[in-house]
């Protein structure tokens, strides 16, 4: 039995191979037709042999169309004559609309998108029985086509809200949208209805929007030869013509952290906006502003900084000016000086715009920031626009400095040649003077810091005009006055901005008298002289010139005390007299042994005094509003509220009295300096330097203040990031086909390196 177990198990472990070699060659060898056939009568259930069916071949893939930039050649660079196959052979542009709109500045399509609208249009929604243009709303109830022996004529009947069954004609052409208008659909057309026996009818109505279904904001352009509602039409035409192919030069990123449209939706609603808040504007003009920044912080070179100077925040100076002489920042002037030492601190040199209001305080910041730079021992020059405003900057700061250890030295047009001597061996930590003390022959010892105080025109120094041997020096630039901000972020582009905010301390009320009514204001400054205060009297300046000589000034006081100011005593001011004489009288006028100081606007650079509260300004039609606002500050930041009196000339312009009611009525000087960029003109602001006044667009300094903060900072975190521009070539060449003629030069991107490229100097900085 023992001997039969095995046997067994081989006998069956034989039949199961057997089995599997069957099932494996019935798998592997094909049946007949004979055996199939039996083996499916046995299931009981036939089937018929289907024949093999080839498989459709899947459709190949359209090709992704190419996004292009606005301004590509084969986009929006292309000639308005692209225009006619959209617009149909009746519409086409004429030669005489071609040339006017030529004449406007739009030759091609990206020109016409960018053609800014001056205003939108609502009209008045429409009646029954009015004839004037009117917006008609309402569903479409019928619609047709008429042919007739002639022509052509598309009929369309809408229901009002009003239950009003109004008919709209046009002869000719369609209207756009026409094929998009069913029945029921909501439509806004725009036209003037006159009475007929079936009712009221419309021709050639002008649908609202790009279509009819828009809000009724009708864009307005005033292009001269050619009337809005055929330029309304060419625009959808254009808008047509580039939907679908635009690439917006701004990455998701950007607009979404700004909250900005994408571009074919931003030129829909510059144009055709949905509702007034003007979302397509603001990010048109984001977008303009962006670019201009970008090629400022670019050619500025702000991802490649220059090596400047470290300076240590060392406060030993200023604790003592705060000490000695109580001379304190607020917490504005404070905020200011933090951004200053910050800068100060970094290795890469300073380059800050600092600006405010009148009566801020941007000279002592300033100041501060001196001590700051001479208490790590090196130099500072304070440069004044002349040599009348540095030397009364200097017998100001001379004896406060001067009791805290610090040599101040005056040197006016240009240093002697001891007072060279003395600047090269380190003697001297501030230096008051004119551009002179940036001159290349006058050697410093280690210069820190070159402080520029500008009365216009502006920009008169730059980062690129310091010159001197080492590190550059750290630049501070301020404002006697605000600038416009179109100039400060164009101009001073380049330039960090630190605003004193508010209106300062300006507590002065005013009043214009006729040159006939003059003792009226004398009467005012008579009473308070009797009233132990003191006052101003200012003549104007021309051509840099006193109009009052000092014989002239001596021969009016004489006369004033005589008559209007009785018993007042007088003292006179003026350019001609020596710098020891004016000190004197000035220093009288600061201890009270003068009551009434006859003086030009060279006094407009010289310390408060606390008791002056009234200012006589003489002839106030013949200064500029911002001369004027700056003036009364010397009445508005007194103890008691000043009173500033105009007297106007005899012989007054109507220019120069709405100068004079404006200073009247406004105190920001902001907002004062907008208005004297528009009455004067870049010219007079800027001098030689007009031209560089951007020409912008979609996008208004005053109006997109601060949007156009938030594009320079994005502008310059861009190119910190990325100095040549490699990860944004499309912004490169945005930059470069917007701002290249203005700028100067062309942004051009280098390729963006790869990562072979990347290893490769890897490794040879381990080298």
């Amino acid at each position: 039995s023992e001997d039969a177990r095995p046997r067994r198990r081989s006998r069956r472990s034989e039949a199961s191979e057997d089995d599997g070699r069957r099932r494996r060659s019935r798998r592997s060898e094909p049946e007949d037709d004979s055996k199939a056939s039996r083996r499916r009568r046995r299931r009981g259930r036939r089937r018929p042999e289907a024949e093999p069916v080839e498989a459709a071949p899947a459709p190949a893939p359209e090709p992704a169309r190419e996004l292009l930039p606005l301004q590509h050649p084969d986009l929006g660079g292309q000639s308005l004559s692209v225009l006619d196959d959209i617009l149909g052979p009746t519409a086409a542009l004429l030669p005489d609309e071609l040339s006017a709109l030529d004449a406007a500045g739009c030759e091609t399509v990206a020109d016409l998108l960018l053609q800014v609208p001056t205003t939108h249009w609502r009209p008045a929604k429409g009646r029954a029985g009015e004839t004037e243009p009117a917006l008609w709303r309402g569903r479409v109830t019928t619609r047709c086509v008429r042919i007739g022996p002639v022509a052509r004529r598309w009929e369309l009947q809408l229901r009002t809200r009003r239950d009003e069954l109004i008919t709209f004609r046009w002869m000719g052409q369609a209207p756009r949208g026409w094929d998009d208008w069913a029945p029921e659909a909501e439509l806004g057309l725009v036209g003037a209805a006159i009475e007929t026996e079936d009712g009221e009818l419309v021709y050639e109505a002008e649908p609202v929007g790009m279509d009819g279904r828009g809000s009724g904001l009708l864009p307005v352009y005033g292009v001269e030869g050619i009337d809005d509602e055929r330029l309304r039409a060419l625009m959808v035409a254009a808008l047509h013509f580039v939907s679908g192919q635009l690439l917006d030069v701004l990455d998701e990123d950007v607009r979404s952290e700004h909250r900005l449209l994408p571009i074919e939706q931003a030129l829909r609603d510059a144009h055709f906006p949905a509702n007034p808040s003007g979302r397509g504007r603001t990010r048109l003009a984001f977008e303009e502003l962006l670019l201009l920044q970008l090629g400022v912080a670019w050619r500025a070179g702000r991802g490649r900084p220059d090596r400047g100077h470290t300076h240590r925040p060392l406060h030993e100076l200023v604790g003592q000016l705060a000490h000695q002489h109580q001379i304190e920042l607020d917490d504005v002037q404070e905020l200011a000086f933090s951004e200053i030492r910050r800068d100060l601190r970094a290795a890469a040199p300073m380059t800050r715009l600092l600006q405010g209001d009148v009566g801020t305080g941007k000279s002592r910041v300033a100041l501060m920031a001196a001590l700051v730079v001479a208490a790590n021992g090196a130099q500072v020059a304070m440069v004044a626009p002349d040599t009348l405003s540095a030397e009364r900057r200097f017998l100001h700061v001379e004896p406060i400095l001067r009791s805290i250890g610090v040599n101040v030295l005056y040197v006016g047009n240009g240093p002697s040649r001891a007072q060279a001597d003395a600047i090269r061996r380190g003697e001297v930590a501030l230096v008051y003077g004119t551009r002179t003390l940036l001159a290349d022959n006058l050697e410093w010892k280690r210069l820190g810091m070159v402080v520029v105080e500008e009365r216009g025109p502006y920009g008169t120094v730059t980062p690129g005009s310091l010159r001197v041997r080492g590190p550059r020096p750290d630049l501070l630039v301020i404002t006697r006055a605000p600038i416009p901000s179109s100039l400060a972020f164009t101009v001073f582009g380049d330039f960090d901005v630190s605003v004193l905010a508010g209106r300062g301390s300006l507590r002065v009320a005013s009043a214009a008298f006729e040159a006939d009514a003059r003792p009226e204001a004398y009467a005012r400054a008579q009473k308070a002289v009797s009233e132990g205060r003191q006052v101003f009297v200012v003549f104007p300046v021309r051509e840099g010139q006193d109009l009052l000589s000092t014989d002239d000034a001596l021969r009016m006081a004489g006369a004033l005390q005589s008559d209007m100011l009785k018993g007042a005593r007088i003292g006179v001011y003026c350019s001609d007299m020596s710098r020891d004489e004016r000190g004197r009288v000035y220093d009288d006028f600061q201890h009270r042994r003068v009551d009434v100081l006859i003086c030009t606007t060279f006094i407009e650079d010289a310390p408060p005094v606390a008791n002056a509260t009234e200012l006589i300004v003489e002839y106030a039609d013949l200064h500029d509003i911002v001369r004027l606002h700056r003036l009364r500050a010397h009445v508005g930041q007194a103890r008691m509220m000043g009173h500033c009196s105009y007297v106007l000339s005899p012989d007054i312009a109507e220019e120069g009295r709405a100068r004079v009611e404006l200073a009247q009525s406004e105190l920001d000087g902001f907002r004062l300096a907008e208005v004297d960029l528009q009455q004067r003109g870049a010219r007079a602001l800027l001098g030689d330097r007009a031209a560089e006044v951007p020409d912008l667009q979609w996008a208004d300094p005053t109006r997109h203040r601060s949007l156009l903060l938030r594009a320079r900072s994005e502008a310059f975190a861009i190119v910190s990031r990325d100095a040549e521009l490699r990860d944004h070539p499309h912004l490169a060449e945005a930059v470069s086909a917007r701002w290249g003629d203005w700028l100067g030069q062309h942004i051009q991107a280098p390729p963006k390196r790869n990562r072979t490229d990347r290893r490769r100097r890897r490794r040879r900085r381990r080298r």
